[in-house]
């Protein structure tokens, strides 16, 4: 065999590995996605929410298993970093996340807000997420979790409205990573 003849099987040896590597890892993902959606439904928002305290806009960083910040939400959109923002209302919250249907959070699914300093793949300046801790149930029961959000526009109003939120419920409350 001569030496260009070795060459492109070599290349062709290694373009099959690269492209079984990627079909592997979309089928994991997608795998997980599957697993993950009977955990954390899609909730679509209620028509009667009541007003609205606030609505942020800003940067969904992620979402993962509660104080498990490396554990990434695959799950109905949940899984990409993105435009999004949140809207409270007293009812509850709805996440927003751009390309992906608004999500619903029932106000006694959440658990808390605080802030943190990193997620699964973005790291910031002490405190530059807002942590967002609630509570999914699907058909395989409930999930705790944690998104985290990045508002460019300042962030303090959007914390102290998630808070109040969660402190008109009973929830045990946890420090968990990257807190302030």
């Amino acid at each position: 065999m001569s030496g260009d003849a070795l060459r492109w099987l070599e290349g062709g040896i290694i373009l099959a590995l690269v492209v079984a590597l990627f079909v592997a890892m979309a089928r994991t993902w997608r795998t997980r996605a599957r697993k993950q959606a009977e955990s954390v439904p899609p909730v679509p928002v209620p028509t009667d929410v009541g007003p609205a305290a606030g609505s942020w806009d800003g940067f969904t960083v992620a979402t993962t298993r509660a104080d498990q910040p490396l554990e990434r939400i695959t799950a109905g959109g949940l899984g990409f970093r993105g435009r999004g923002g949140v809207t409270v209302h007293d009812t509850g919250v709805v996440l927003h996340h751009a390309g992906t249907p608004d999500r619903w959070i029932e106000a006694s699914a959440v658990r808390g807000a605080d802030r943190a300093t990193w997620a699964i793949d973005r790291v910031v300046e002490p405190g530059g997420l807002v942590r967002l801790r609630w509570t999914a149930t699907g058909a395989a029961g409930a999930s705790d979790l944690d998104t985290y959000f990045r508002f460019p526009e300042g962030d303090g109003a959007a914390l102290a409205a998630l808070r109040g939120l969660s402190t008109k419920h009973e929830h045990p409350h946890t420090a968990g990573e990257g807190t302030n």
